[in-house]
């Protein structure tokens, strides 16, 4: 597992830091924000922009539907315990997670972009890098941890899948009719790396006197560090065969390549007091090339049979391999994005000053598949400026768990902070020493970033529109 981990964490930051993200969903009621672009192409900004390397923005994301102090962490007797304490009930914490433990990880960098208005259309093109990584778990791993005793406990929906890659974009929106936007986005992928793992069998046998274990599985990688001809059929993994510090290396292998599109529209209504839109985004494939494709068996056996108090000695075994099949008959292979689907519904009023909006967002991944629905409260007191204020629900959020962002457009410079899921109900956490930090409560999930672009050329026409909505 060890060996796998390596791989994955290889793959995650190769491209970047972390987790961040480029799409903050606060930004997609906010008119003056170039990222809402990015949830849907149809949405274009007030203005031009030019972003640049290391400024167009640094954020996080992090998405989870079992992850909080309220499922782990419990008040007892005055102190705070966790889950596994004997105070707390199976039927208590099991009771709070849900059937399938998700977590997705994503980011979006931004390397260059160039938007601007030609006529009446929107024109954008760039280059970003993007990691993805998407795990999920079976709830019964968590009641083996809490009610381990005599039972089986079945594991085997557990899986993981991660991706790094560069994408190339051009896109345009415009107008089929004065109520109606189009945006489309055509993407030009380079795949960077692909990790996954799924098990077949993940299992534990417990009885009074041993605990069993076995995994089965398969495990596959493809990266553009990775010498094919290094490995060897049934040999175990070797750390001589990444090439990832060989930078000559490393662009040779640039051979899988792929494509991708976004579509979106934006209809707008009762004078443009109500607006609906749609989009789906990231809808494409990789070819993954078979000069760097390598794959292998996981197969594990754990014994446990307790601890022998007069020879001080424990009783277990166990061996885990990660043999490698025949690398000549790994082969190129295809593997979809990680897509979302957009729609949004806005009213505005006060002359366009506030606006209420709800953003429905689902993303389709390998492993998993989540939902978002996000309500939000939008100020624009003046063109250059905007403001919101949301509530995700679905996802197992709960009331109070809040997002945030600011966005200021001037003529010259775009400022953007957004903040999500950012919990106003906070407990006390355990105690370590003379410390004992509060925590936020029901909070499963962070999406925080923050942005700096360039703004030029507002076009005449939305300068025209604007003066006749006035009046």
């Amino acid at each position: 597992m060890k060996r796998i981990l390596i791989l994955i964490v290889a793959a995650i930051t190769l491209v970047g830091v972390d987790f961040a993200s480029a799409q903050s969903r606060n930004s997609y009621f906010m008119e003056g924000s170039y990222f809402r672009n990015e949830l849907n192409p149809a949405l274009a900004p007030t203005r031009g922009f030019i972003n640049l390397p290391l400024m167009s923005g640094v954020g996080m994301n992090v998405t989870t539907n079992f992850l909080s102090v309220d499922n782990f962490l419990y008040q007892r007797e005055g102190q705070v315990v966790t889950a596994l304490h004997n105070t707390v009930s199976a039927d208590e914490f099991l009771g709070k997670l849900p059937a399938q433990n998700k977590l997705l990880a994503d980011m979006k960098t931004n390397l260059f972009s160039l938007g601007f208005y030609s006529k009446k259309s929107f024109w954008t093109f760039g280059v970003d890098a993007n990691v993805d990584a998407d795990l999920a778990l079976s709830s019964d791993i968590f009641k083996a941890l809490k009610t381990l005793g005599n039972g089986s406990y079945d594991l085997g929906s557990t899986a993981l899948s991660a991706n790094a890659y560069l994408d190339v974009f051009l896109g345009t929106s415009f107008r089929v009719h004065k109520n109606v936007n189009l945006g489309i986005k055509f993407k030009f992928l380079v795949g960077i790396a692909n990790v996954g793992a799924d098990f077949t069998q993940l299992s534990a046998d417990v009885t009074p006197e041993s605990v069993v274990g076995q995994l089965r599985g398969t495990w596959r990688a493809n990266a553009v560090f990775i010498d094919k001809r290094e490995f060897k059929k049934g040999e175990e993994i070797s750390m001589d065969a990444f090439k990832m510090t060989d930078l000559s290396y490393v662009l040779q292998d640039m051979k899988s390549f792929g494509a991708a599109i976004d579509l979106g529209t934006e209809v707008r209504l009762l004078d443009d007091h109500l607006k609906i839109s749609a989009a789906i985004t990231d809808l494409g494939f990789i070819k993954w090339s078979e000069a760097s494709h390598i794959a292998g068996a996981a197969e594990a056996d754990f014994y446990y049979e307790g601890f022998d108090f007069e020879t001080q000695e424990v009783k277990m075994d166990g061996d885990f391999t990660l043999p490698v099949y025949d690398p000549s008959d790994n082969k190129g292979y295809s593997s979809m994005l990680n897509f979302s689907v957009n729609a949004g519904v806005e009213y505005n009023f006060l002359n366009n000053h506030i606006a209420i909006g709800l953003l429905s967002h689902t993303k389709f991944c390998n492993t998993l598949t989540y939902s978002e629905l996000t309500a939000s409260v939008n100020f624009r007191p003046t063109n250059w400026l905007s403001a919101t204020v949301s509530h995700t629900f679905l996802n197992y959020n709960k009331f109070g768990v809040l997002g945030f962002a600011l966005n200021i457009h001037p003529r010259v410079i775009n400022i953007y902070a957004g903040v999500d899921f950012i919990d106003t109900s906070w407990v006390k956490g355990p105690k370590f020493d003379t410390m004992q930090p509060s925590l936020p409560r029901y909070q499963k999930s962070l999406n925080a970033y923050v942005g700096v672009g360039f703004n030029f050329g507002r076009p005449s026409f939305l300068k025209h529109e604007k003066k006749v909505k006035d009046k």
